[in-house]
């Protein structure tokens, strides 16, 4: 008998409890209020992170960030006990019980590091794992004159880029192309590019599930060097960042307007893909029914009614669900917008 403390029904009885193991940068709050949650006695204004459905843990920061399910079960358990549930027998005939996919919400109480992330390619020759860190951006909120930071605007040298590191100022900052960002932008961020979040953001994230950064700017947050560069040497670890340059034309490409989307349709450009998929699910002509799929589900805005095979649910903006492949077709009714952030297609 299969333990019901593990099988994909029960992933859609509740919604997900946050998930917010602590960083070295500020934030948070902005989470806590589209969840409407009260914070818990543990915020200290340092829990800038919800990690929904994770199987992915920190790099270092203590290691914490393995979603729990209700009963106490840590969700590669869960995915280990039932991948056929959960995923759906195409999707574990290409990847196994791996759902390929990071979901969180962040809020950058402060300018977040500029930072990169390595490819699959790196993190297989040199970190010992699949999966390097495309990510991608789907702003929900963002203050007045909001700004994130991609790409090297004009082509370094390895030596150049060096140097800027070195220097740890704002030099490293100024190399960057800024991007002034709304809530219903989504940015893609392609592994390698070096990239900033402005104060003020809250944003949808999808990545792949790992917690590869390279912390080109360190000092100002106090990160040790191991850290910093992946506990690998410092010349080792810069060969995974992209020297530029990032023109206008390629920034262009990698934006898109989700909340321009009506009925369905993907948030994010196409080339996003290849790593994982968002889907606008927002019902303006009629009810919207979208296909079975493993999904991290996030409500956001309004409120309407989600129905599966597990039945009908009451959703509103600032849920979180995790939809096993096993709820079927999903049909969504209401004055209500969410995202489906799902895997690549099997």
């Amino acid at each position: 008998m299969t333990d019901t403390s593990t099988s994909a029904a029960h992933a859609t009885t509740a919604a997900l409890a946050t998930n917010t193991p602590r960083r070295f940068y500020r934030g948070g709050e902005r989470i806590f209020s589209f969840r409407g949650i009260t914070p818990t006695s543990e915020f200290d204004g340092y829990r800038p992170e919800d990690w929904i459905g994770s199987t992915a843990r920190l790099f270092a920061e203590g290691g914490g960030g393995v979603t729990t399910l209700d009963g106490g079960r840590e969700l590669p358990d869960a995915f280990a006990a039932d991948a056929d549930g959960w995923f759906g027998e195409a999707h574990v005939a290409r990847f196994g019980g791996d759902p390929n996919l990071l979901t969180k919400l962040l809020d950058s109480g402060e300018r977040l590091p500029v930072h990169s992330h390595p490819s699959r390619a790196f993190a297989a020759a040199h970190l010992d794992c699949d999966h390097g860190k495309t990510e991608a951006w789907i702003v929900l909120v963002a203050e007045p004159g909001a700004t994130v930071w991609v790409g090297f605007r004009d082509e370094l040298s390895a030596e150049a880029l060096a140097e800027l590191v070195d220097a740890q100022d704002d030099q490293l900052l100024a190399a960057l192309n800024p991007i002034k960002v709304s809530a219903g932008d989504a940015v893609l961020v392609p592994a390698g590019q070096p990239h900033a979040i402005g104060e003020g953001v809250l944003i949808l994230e999808l990545q792949e599930p790992t917690d590869f950064s390279v912390m080109l700017e360190h000092r100002r947050f106090g990160l040790e060097l191991d850290h910093a560069f992946l506990g690998l040497e410092r010349p080792l670890a810069l060969l995974s960042v992209d020297h530029g340059p990032v023109t206008p034309e390629r920034l262009e490409t990698l934006r898109r307007r989700w909340a321009d989307v009506e009925d369905f349709g993907s948030a994010l450009p196409d080339e996003a893909s290849a790593y994982f998929r968002a889907e606008v699910v927002r019902p303006v002509t009629g009810d919207v029914t979208v296909g079975a799929a493993y999904a991290a589900v996030v409500v956001v805005d309004g409120h309407g009614t989600f129905t599966s095979a597990h039945g009908a649910r009451e959703v509103r903006a600032g849920d979180v669900l995790l939809v096993p492949f096993s709820a079927g077709d999903v049909t969504v009714s209401g004055d209500v917008t969410l995202i489906r952030c799902m895997p690549p297609a099997p």
